[in-house]
């Protein structure tokens, strides 16, 4: 019986124990929530300070940033910063620090690409100080260039555009490769381009349509910029008149830019361009006369032939072995041979009503016509023109 009362009392106890623990615990617990609960709160603020300090540093570097972009700079009391055409963000934040405006290109690269000015930069000059913050300089840099048009591009006529190219990259204007590369594509933006293509015989399908004149350039410009002024400039003068007079004679534009591009190496005044016109045209309406025999086209064989021009085509230059030689081949070349100004192209359209067929140039560049060539030989003797040597 001892026994048995001795369990009873060690089973009570335990229960006791029991009661006086399961208190401690589920307080501690709630001290264990209150801690972590604590943490919690401490930690949102800290986030809620840093967010804070953050956002003011931020506003307050923006405002900053928008007041010193506005206030206005000169050439005189600032530094001009020029971006190229096809820099990236990179490029500038690089070139930016190279010329100390900045310390660290990165942060400059994130904050750009965080506040959207990416996208923005424009090729050109700006005027900018070494004062500005970060943001200043990206929204001066993202707004407008300054014009300065300082250059003007003349481009000739009667020239190739290897020989175009060849004088502009020589005069410092362009970069000869880049511009030849471009003038190796096809264009479809432009009617008077759809249907011209590159070829073997053809380099260049933008031979004949880079319009000659004068282009007052902006600051900044490029290749692809002067070659687009020139096409949109042959686009104007092109007319829907001109159009239709083409398909009138049954011409397509590119055999019309052809035409106009040997009238205009023919001739050597303007006065000339419509009776030259009539002989091509009498010719290529001939059904016996099929070869137009122009000296010009003489001329640019040799040039991509790499022989350069001469100053008198001379008879065993007529044996060169190139599309362009309209001596061997018959009809229209492959493609212009020049640029031709908008007189040259109205010639080629409006031809003067003759029954020319052959034409030479005496040595002070008077052109005489003939019907036949046995006049045309006895002009030639009179003139002290011997033909070919």
């Amino acid at each position: 019986m001892q026994k048995d009362n001795t369990t009873l009392i060690k089973s009570g106890e335990k229960d006791k124990l029991k009661k006086s623990i399961k208190p401690k615990i589920r307080k501690k617990k709630a001290k264990k929530k209150r801690y972590l609960f604590l943490k919690f709160l401490i930690l949102v603020l800290v986030c809620v300070i840093v967010f804070m300090t953050c956002a003011l540093y931020g506003y307050r570097f923006i405002m900053e940033g928008t007041a010193q972009a506005s206030v206005p700079l000169t050439e005189e009391t600032g530094i001009v910063f020029k971006i190229p055409s096809g820099a990236r963000t990179v490029n500038i934040a690089e070139e930016l620090k190279n010329q100390g405006f900045i310390e660290d290109p990165r942060i400059y690269r994130i904050i750009s690409k965080i506040l959207g000015f990416d996208n923005a930069y424009k090729a050109g000059r700006y005027i900018i100080s070494k004062d500005m913050n970060y943001y200043a300089l990206m929204v001066r840099l993202s707004g407008e260039p300054l014009k300065n048009p300082t250059q003007d591009i003349m481009i000739p006529e009667g020239k190739t555009l290897v020989e175009t190219a060849r004088i502009l990259a020589a005069q410092g204007y362009i970069d000869e490769v880049k511009f030849l590369k471009i003038a190796e594509k096809e264009n479809k933006v432009f009617e008077f381009l759809k249907d011209v293509k590159a070829t073997s015989s053809r380099k260049y399908p933008l031979e004949g349509y880079l319009y000659p004149d004068t282009y007052r350039m902006d600051e900044g410009w490029t290749e692809e910029d002067l070659i687009q002024r020139m096409l949109n400039e042959f686009d104007r003068v092109f007319t829907e008149e001109h159009y239709k007079r083409a398909e009138e004679l049954g011409m397509t534009i590119d055999e019309v830019i052809t035409l106009a591009s040997l009238i205009e190496m023919e001739a050597l005044y303007p006065a000339d361009f419509k009776k030259i016109s009539s002989v091509f045209h009498n010719r290529l309406n001939s059904e016996d006369l099929l070869l137009l025999q122009s000296d010009a086209t003489i001329q640019y064989a040799r040039i991509y032939e790499g022989l350069g021009r001469t100053s008198a085509v001379l008879f065993k230059d007529l044996e060169i072995d190139h599309p362009y030689n309209t001596y061997i081949h018959e009809g229209l070349p492959p493609g212009p041979i020049c640029s031709p100004r908008i007189d040259a192209i109205e010639a080629a359209l409006y031809p003067e009503k003759t029954n020319y067929y052959y034409f030479f140039a005496t040595p002070d560049g008077t052109n005489i016509y003939n019907e036949t060539l046995e006049d045309h030989n006895r002009d030639q003797q009179k003139y002290g023109v011997s033909g070919f040597d």
